[in-house]
């Protein structure tokens, strides 16, 4: 069987498109419940909050628990510029070169804001059979909030 060598350019030719990316807005912007605002409360929130910020910069979920964070994981306000309620959220602004120092000088590799977007498409299964999730339903929402959680771009 002689395999055409066009069909094998074409595949090859694919590999050469470059890949779509734009900045992740929000980046350094980090969203906690809360059930009140004690102070006690917030600095729970805050760690969570240093936690998932860390994450969506190395992509590594047991990054902060390297030896050199230890200053960082005991005090994460150093690298706050601002924080705030929205009902029961916290929000925190992390201090975009300050994070980046803290990181780069515990020796983390970080990802860079240019990220590609991420196409999903999903199937809900029924006894009516499957139907595609459209982009205003419940679930759809709840994949658009985890990709931004970990600081992906959801395509719509």
């Amino acid at each position: 069987m002689r395999l055409s060598v066009r069909p094998i350019l074409f595949c090859l030719s694919l590999l050469c498109l470059p890949a779509l990316a734009a900045p992740v807005a929000g980046l350094y912007q980090v969203r906690e419940a809360v059930a009140d605002q004690q102070p006690e409360t917030r600095d729970a929130a805050m760690q969570r909050a240093l936690q998932t910020l860390v994450q969506r910069l190395t992509g590594d979920a047991e990054a902060l628990q390297s030896a050199k964070l230890e200053g960082l994981r005991q005090d994460p306000q150093q690298i706050v510029s601002q924080y705030g309620y929205e009902g029961d959220v916290l929000l925190v602004e992390f201090d975009s070169a300050s994070t980046e120092r803290q990181l780069r000088q515990a020796g983390l590799a970080l990802w860079g804001a240019n990220r590609p977007a991420i196409l999903t498409w999903w199937l809900a299964e029924s006894a009516e059979g499957s139907q595609l999730i459209g982009e205003s339903q419940g679930p759809a929402t709840m994949l658009r909030d985890a990709a931004q959680h970990r600081g992906l771009r959801a395509a719509r």
